[in-house]
Formats: structure tokens, C-alpha cells, sequence
């Protein structure tokens, strides 16, 4: 029998996977190009994941869920927190394998152009480069 307690657990490993399942969906389209999308989709991922590894309390409470931090969803907590750590290595690790052609489809893609990295703050150095190119 699935308690509360299980559902609940269940729940915060919904959250925290749905957006990989999101973006697995947006990449695997077979109608449309996706290159230029792979920078915007790493970007969504990696903050995904920087925002549970920095959040005190990942858990989302419903209002029909009595909030509780009993011993064991702390430790639930930690437990998600340590997957979302492994994940950004993960992920760092194949984003910067990214070459210019990545950079250079997305600027040339009419749905984000350049327009995309100074909406996204990054620094202007990383932008000068990416313009000269």
C-alpha cells in the first residue's frame, strides 16, 4: 500500500524529473531543426538543477499537505539534492563539449537571434565573442 508519506516522495521526484522529460520531448522532434535550441535547453536544465541543489526546501507542499519536516524528508531532501548535483556534472560536462556551430545556429535561428544571450545576462565578454564569431 502507497502512504502518504511514499506519495509524497514520489511527488518531489515528479518535479524534479519533468522538466528533463520536457526538454527530452523538445530535442527528440524530428520536424523541425533542434540545434539551435541545445544552448537555450542546457541553460533551462542546468538552472533547473542549481535551483534545487540551492533550495532549502524543494519539497512543493500542497495545501492539502500538512507540512512536516520530520527526519526522513530531510533526508529525502538530501537525497534529491545529491541527484541534482550528480546531474549538473552531468550536464556541465556535455555543455561544454557545445562548439561555435551551437552558438552560431542560435544566433541565426529567427525564434532567438542574438537577442537571446543579452536576455539571459550573459556577461559582455562572453557576448563579444560570441558576436565576433
Amino acid at each position: 500500500m502507497i502512504t502518504e508519506e511514499i506519495w509524497v516522495k514520489l511527488k518531489q521526484i515528479k518535479n524534479f524529473l519533468e522538466i528533463f522529460k520536457e526538454v527530452t520531448v523538445i530535442m527528440s522532434g524530428s520536424f523541425y531543426p533542434t540545434l539551435s535550441m541545445t544552448i537555450p535547453l542546457y541553460n533551462i536544465l542546468i538552472d533547473h538543477v542549481e535551483d534545487v541543489i540551492g533550495n532549502e526546501d524543494i519539497q512543493e507542499i500542497d495545501e492539502d499537505i500538512e507540512e512536516n519536516n520530520s527526519e526522513n524528508e530531510v533526508e529525502w531532501n538530501q537525497i534529491i539534492k545529491e541527484a541534482a548535483k550528480k546531474s549538473r556534472t552531468k550536464l556541465l560536462e556535455y555543455y561544454n563539449k557545445t562548439n561555435n556551430t551551437y552558438l552560431i545556429s542560435t544566433i541565426l535561428d529567427p525564434r532567438l537571434k542574438f537577442q537571446y544571450y543579452k536576455d539571459q545576462k550573459w556577461e559582455d565578454s562572453l557576448t563579444n565573442n560570441i558576436y565576433q564569431k
